[in-house]
């Protein structure tokens, strides 16, 4: 008989070889760590919770929100990058087209504006074929981009072939060539055509317009001369005959219709009368009031400006700058600056005639200010640049808003560069 199995218990021992039985502090610093993790899980919890939940709670909001501000950004942009093509194109969000500078022009070259130079060809350029040719050649030469002819002298003589009734086939047309066969030998040289007249100043068209001075009837009647015959005196066409600006309108109507895009009038003016004749041979006329003396000579001047740009020429009314600073602007070219409005609507082509002597009477006055200035005025410049200076300010002052340039055919050399300095200096086209 086999022997009796017996059973073995096995004591278990709470002792783990891998766990060693740990200090109170130990325990301790466990405890507080656990506390530590705890808290900051909670915190953490709170701070990404709450924006979570809230994140969820808008989504559907948010999304459409979002959406939409997509679409109106994608419509501001679209709107904006249109705009811009359009700007570029010449075209506006309306269906109208913004002019531009190179749409007309590109087929139609612009009017040069009063800083482009120009050359004045010789007096008797206009009479022939071959004077206009030698002319022509030498504007071209000077580098200048405009070129301009006189097409009537101070004699009155029409320069040119007209067609203008009362005075064509008459010994007042000496010229052989049209209008339009000058300017387009002009404009085939590569320059643009400018046209110079004498307007006022005239001995000869006034007979055939009936435009000239008359006598008054209280005094003989006929046509009055600046002197005796005898002497040599000559008639003028007076502005206070809505004949004679009628003449000159006609006469810059059919220049400019030819193609010439410029027209320059010069001597717009009343000859210089003899006390004699305002009292007694011309007493028939306000000759002795300032304002409508001044307004009879801008009645000529705007029916020349009117013809002139009814076919696209550009108007510049010819002074001397001798006449604009003098203190005594009567009976001379600059009679017209008395009327500012009027004057700052044209442009001035300034022949620079002045000389330092003519700025004197207001040194002599000035004596003890200009004799402190005068060292640093030496310094600063030669008298022909001083001169220039005083000129500007003078003129500036006459002339307020009006627009001019100047005309420096009287100098050279040196003189030549100090005026062009000064002038420059103050922003002032040279022509």
């Amino acid at each position: 008989m086999p022997p009796k199995k017996t059973n073995i218990k096995i004591k278990h021992s709470k002792f783990n070889l891998y766990n060693k039985k740990k200090s109170k502090a130990q325990r301790f610093f466990k405890v507080l760590l656990t506390v530590v993790i705890v808290c900051g899980l909670g915190v953490l919890g709170y701070g990404l919770g709450k924006p979570l939940i809230k994140y969820l709670q808008e989504r559907g909001t948010t999304s459409e929100q979002s959406t939409t501000s997509a679409i109106i950004s994608s419509i501001i942009n679209s709107q904006i990058e249109q705009t811009a093509n359009e700007s570029s194109s010449g075209e506006a969000s309306g269906g109208e087209v913004i002019p531009s500078t190179t749409s007309k022009e590109e087929s139609e070259p612009p009017v040069p504006q009063i800083t482009d130079k120009i050359y004045y060809l010789a007096e008797d350029a206009a009479l022939s074929e071959a004077n206009l040719t030698a002319a022509v050649e030498a504007a071209k030469n000077s580098g200048c981009s405009i070129a301009a002819v006189t097409l009537k002298d101070t004699t009155g003589y029409v320069l040119y072939k007209t067609g203008i009734e009362g005075v064509k086939d008459t010994e007042v047309v000496t010229g052989v060539l049209t209008a339009a066969q000058i300017a387009e030998k002009i404009t085939a040289a590569g320059l643009t055509p400018a046209a110079r007249i004498n307007t006022l100043m005239d001995r000869m068209g006034g007979a055939y317009v009936d435009g000239n001075f008359r006598i008054a009837q209280s005094s003989g009647g006929g046509t009055w001369h600046d002197n005796r015959v005898e002497k040599g005196g000559k008639p003028w066409l007076s502005p206070f005959k809505t004949e004679a600006a009628n003449y000159i309108g006609n006469i810059t109507a059919e220049l400019s219709k030819a193609g010439f895009k410029h027209i320059i009038c010069a001597n717009t003016r009343y000859p210089a009368f003899h006390t004699v004749d305002i009292s007694t041979y011309l007493n028939d006329l306000p000759l002795s009031d300032g304002a409508k003396r001044t307004e009879a000579l801008w009645n000529v001047v705007d029916s020349a400006k009117k013809n002139s740009e009814s076919n696209g020429a550009e108007f510049w009314l010819e002074m001397s700058g001798a006449n604009i600073v003098a203190e005594l602007r009567d009976c001379t070219d600059a009679e017209l600056v008395s009327d500012a409005a009027k004057l700052s609507n044209v442009k001035l082509a300034v022949n620079y005639d002045v000389t330092a002597e003519m700025f004197k009477s207001n040194e002599t006055a000035n004596t003890s200010e200009n004799s402190s200035n005068t060292s640093a005025n030496v310094e600063s410049g030669s008298a022909e640049y001083q001169t220039a200076k005083k000129f500007i300010e003078k003129a500036n002052s006459v002339l307020g808003n009006a627009q001019y340039a100047v005309r420096l055919s009287t100098l050279s050399g040196q003189a030549l560069e100090d005026v062009t300095k000064a002038f420059g200096e103050a922003g002032i086209a040279i022509l």
